[in-house]
C-alpha cells in the first residue's frame, strides 16, 4: 500500500472511531458537540527543540470534540524564503480522549504526520501513539507526556515532564508559563537529528497570555525559548541537512487568533 494510501485509511479509522463513541455517548449529556479553529503566525517552526523552517511560518488549526473524545488537524505553512514557500509542508491528524479523575487527568492519542509537497522519500508520512499524564495542584499542574512511533520508525520514543502554572488575573485574561523537560532514545535521535544515542534532549520555557474577546473569540501571544541539552546531539544538529538551524537554542514569538463554538 502506498504512503498515500496508508494515509487516507487511517485518517478513515480515526474518523470512524470519532463517530462511533460520539454517537454512543449522545444521550449522556447535552453539551454538544465543541469545534473550533485557531490561526497561530510565528516567527519560526520549533518541534521537540529542533527548528523546521527558515523563518516565520503560519499554523492554522481545527479541532471537534465531544465528551472528552477531540479529532484535531494541524498544518503549517512556511512564509520564509524557503522551498516549500507559500505552501503547505505539514498536515498532521490526532484523535485524543482526555478522562478525568478528580485532580488527576489522563489522555491517550494517536497522531498522524504527512508532509505535503516534499520529498516523499526524504519525509514519509509517520504515526505515533501517545500517552499523556497530569496533575493539577492550583495554579500548578505536574504533566508528563509519552510519545511511541509505530509507523515509519517504530520504536522510536521521546518522554517529557513539564511543571505549568496558569493564572487568571481578570475574567477576561489568563496568563500562562511552563517549563519542559525532554528525554529521547537512540531511534527517535538517529531518525530525526541524525545520531545514534539516547539522551535529555531539551529544556524549554514558555509563556503565554490569553484574551478572552467575547463571542468565543480569543487572542494568544506567545513566546518559547528551548536548549538543546546533549552535547553529542548539539554537534549532530549543528552540521545536520535535516533542520533548518544547527544553533543549539531557539527562540520563537507567536501571536494566534482562535474561535470556538
Amino acid at each position: 500500500m502506498s504512503i498515500s494510501a496508508k494515509l487516507w485509511t487511517a485518517i478513515f479509522i480515526l474518523g470512524a472511531g470519532f463517530a462511533a463513541p460520539a454517537a454512543a455517548r449522545s444521550g449522556e449529556n447535552g453539551r454538544g458537540f465543541t469545534y473550533g479553529a485557531e490561526f497561530d503566525v510565528n516567527t519560526r517552526y520549533v518541534w521537540r527543540g529542533l527548528a523546521w523552517s527558515q523563518g516565520a511560518a503560519w499554523q492554522p488549526s481545527l479541532w471537534a470534540g465531544r465528551s472528552g473524545l477531540e479529532l484535531s488537524l494541524w498544518t503549517n505553512f512556511p512564509l520564509g524564503d524557503e522551498p516549500t514557500r507559500h505552501k503547505f509542508n505539514e498536515v498532521d491528524f490526532r484523535l485524543s480522549y482526555t478522562k478525568e479523575w478528580g485532580a488527576f487527568s489522563f489522555v491517550p492519542a494517536f497522531n498522524i504526520y504527512s508532509y505535503p509537497n516534499q520529498d516523499k522519500e526524504d519525509n514519509p508520512t509517520t504515526g505515533e501513539i501517545e500517552l499523556a499524564a497530569a496533575y493539577a495542584f492550583a495554579p500548578f499542574t505536574l504533566a508528563t507526556t509519552h510519545v511511541l512511533d509505530v509507523w515509519d520508525n517504530p520504536g522510536g520514543y521521546l518522554g517529557e515532564v513539564a511543571l505549568e502554572f496558569e493564572e487568571e488575573p481578570s475574567d477576561r485574561l489568563t496568563f500562562q508559563a511552563a517549563v519542559r523537560l525532554t528525554f529521547a532514545n537512540a531511534r527517535f535521535h538517529a531518525y530525526y537529528v541524525p545520531v545514534d544515542k539516547s539522551a535529555m534532549s531539551a529544556l524549554a520555557f514558555e509563556v503565554g497570555l490569553t484574551f478572552d474577546l467575547g463571542s468565543g473569540l480569543t487572542l494568544r501571544p506567545h513566546a518559547e525559548w528551548t536548549r538543546l541539552l546533549d552535547p553529542d546531539v548539539r554537534m549532530a544538529v549543528a552540521v545536520s541537512d535535516w533542520v533548518f538551524s544547527g544553533r543549539a537554542s531557539l527562540f520563537n514569538l507567536g501571536i494566534a487568533l482562535g474561535v470556538e463554538f
